[in-house]
């Protein structure tokens, strides 16, 4: 009898504790995340007004930055009005509803100025270190800090030129992503329009051509190229024409660098140049290496044309200026078809190069091109 009362005892004693072990608390934010879909995930960020490119890992830790309130938890007082009954199982779409419900969403106010980025929602890239150097700016109550992007479109072709570019873009566009990234070309000729043309822009592109890479060697060509767009932007006054109305990218300009620059005063909604001084700029560069004699503060990011807003709408500037350049290279030199490879070293590139020899755009310190037995005249 007492043998029986003992295993009855026992058997209560084991259901409360499963009951009692069903109560328990939900997993971290970054858990739960990590079990949802990426489709799920940028569901949940375009709610929030957030930037939804990137990769999972990305994505979540943009979430989990963004969340201000901790996920619903059962509680102990809950858990002693009884125990929790098991749930049923959900089809897919009541799944999916209920991961997205069950995340905290973002109370978080971003202000908008002629250099704070706007906080409409788009798709495009985040400002995470432009944001981070603007809040710890020591002055800035009273002078504004600009962010520069800067990245650069053809270090790698046979010919053509490198084209560097640096933008300050204060007003977030959708499509703003690294331009590679971009397959179509009108769609990177579209968000191109719609970034010269965006408030506040203050842009500048600089090209250095072939002649100019084969003298210094293709690396200092660029660091050289993005020192001038930034200087580019630094100077802009509103009078974006010199005295010759050149400020144009063309086939037919014949120096071995120059500098066109857009936005300033024509763009501008905020006279914003009275506030900004030489202290005020801060470059991103694209890469793991700063020119030398920059004209203001700068740091490198490596493969920030896919991590950091500025240097995304750079990017962009950069590659389609560079794009067109070389449709009028086409037109000039047809027996190329640079207007399909853009100058890169394709077999039928190569296989024109052999037939009809080097024009004076192709860079001859590049190999294949540095073995071939090649004049001035190609």
């Amino acid at each position: 009898m007492m043998a029986t009362t003992t295993r009855r005892s026992s058997a209560r004693l084991q259901k409360r504790s499963l009951s009692s072990s069903n109560v328990v608390n939900d997993p971290p934010l970054s858990e739960q995340y990590s079990s949802m879909k990426v489709l799920d995930l940028r569901d949940l960020l375009r709610q929030r007004g957030l930037a939804v490119s990137g990769v999972k890992s990305i994505l979540i830790e943009r979430l989990t930055s963004s969340a201000t309130d901790s996920p619903t938890t059962t509680t102990d007082n809950d858990a002693t009005k009884g125990a929790v009954s098991k749930p049923q199982p959900k089809s897919k779409r009541a799944r999916k509803k209920s991961s997205l419900e069950s995340i905290p969403k973002s109370t978080s106010n971003t202000k908008t100025s002629s250099q704070t980025p706007s906080s409409s929602v788009v798709d495009c890239l985040p400002r995470t270190r432009e944001l981070q150097l603007q809040s710890s700016h020591e002055d800035s109550m009273t002078n504004l800090l600009a962010i520069i992007g800067v990245d650069e479109a053809g270090r790698g072709p046979l010919a053509g030129p490198v084209v560097c570019a640096a933008a300050i873009v204060p007003t977030n566009i959708a499509g703003i992503i690294d331009s590679k990234k971009i397959t179509k070309e009108e769609e990177r000729e579209r968000i191109y329009e719609e970034l010269i043309a965006s408030p506040d822009i203050r842009y500048a592109v600089a090209v250095v051509n072939a002649q100019r890479i084969d003298e210094i060697n293709i690396l200092q060509a660029t660091l050289e190229g993005m020192r001038m767009a930034v200087e580019g932007v630094m100077s802009i006054d509103g009078g974006n024409q010199d005295e010759k109305g050149k400020n144009v990218a063309s086939a037919e300009r014949k120096e071995l660098s120059y500098v066109i620059t857009g936005g300033g005063t024509a763009n501008n909604t905020n006279d914003t140049k009275s506030k900004l001084s030489n202290n005020s700029y801060y470059a991103l560069i694209d890469g793991n290496k700063t020119p030398k004699e920059m004209p203001c503060p700068c740091e490198s990011m490596v493969k920030g044309d896919g991590r950091e807003y500025s240097i995304g709408a750079a990017s962009i500037l950069a590659k389609v200026t560079r794009d067109r350049l070389m449709h009028e290279y086409d037109k000039k030199y047809p027996e190329f078809n640079l207007r399909q490879h853009k100058g890169y070293g394709t077999a039928a590139h190569m296989s024109a190069v052999r037939e009809f020899g080097a024009s004076p755009i192709h860079r001859r310190t590049f190999a294949p091109l540095k073995h071939m037995e090649i004049d001035e005249e190609g």
